[in-house]
């Protein structure tokens, strides 16, 4: 199973490295690829869905559409060689992942095909998100609404903990407090930096 666990993904937002532009460039050259929208549903993220789109197209993808997954076209996902899963919202993400019944599929899909995640995306395959909630609560007001499940898909090991280098010093120090406590470790991946895992 290839995933590729990423904070940025593909975006023009935020820095990107040279490296991992190279690794879209290999992943999906004269490939087909979907984006899924789902974490963007109520509007966070969704300003960077073009760019994406846009930056596959210009590394050679042959084919990218956009699917915002629902129960009838889940399926759709194995017209396609590549899976990019948008960041923006995880309790949007999750709650749909679940109700969709995504991770049937996907582990399916993974028999070929290659998974990226951005943010959102990264961080809903761990085993269990309460820390999500737990430590930013109060950051934003997507935190401040809980998830109708903490549990992951537990298709990685990693808890991604997405934009590391843009998060300030006060969350930094929470999360290593968080961390002892709870006696979990919470992967910190900047942007511009990614992950392969093939499970």
């Amino acid at each position: 199973m290839n995933i590729l666990l990423t904070s940025n993904g593909f975006h023009n937002e935020t820095k990107r490295s040279k490296e991992i532009d190279e690794e879209f460039e290999k992943i999906a050259k004269n490939k087909s690829v979907v984006i899924i929208l789902n974490a963007t549903k109520e509007g966070s993220n969704v300003q960077n869905i073009n760019d994406v789109k846009s930056n596959f197209q210009k590394v050679g993808a042959n084919i990218v559409d956009l699917l915002m997954i629902n129960k009838e076209n889940v399926a759709e996902i194995f017209k396609y060689d590549v899976i990019y899963t948008m960041g923006g919202d995880p309790r949007i993400l999750l709650e749909d992942f679940w109700e969709y019944n995504f991770k049937q599929y996907l582990i399916k899909f993974l028999e070929k095909g290659i998974y990226i995640g951005e943010s959102a995306g990264s961080m809903v395959l761990c085993d269990n998100l309460k820390w999500v909630w737990d430590i930013k609560k109060g950051t934003k007001p997507k935190y401040d609404i809980l998830p109708k499940t903490f549990e992951g898909l537990s298709l990685v090991k990693e808890r991604i903990f997405p934009h590391w280098d843009a998060i300030s010093e006060e969350l930094k120090e929470k999360t290593r407090i968080y961390e002892n406590k709870e006696n979990i470790e919470i992967t910190k991946l900047e942007n511009g930096k990614f992950i392969w895992r093939q499970a």
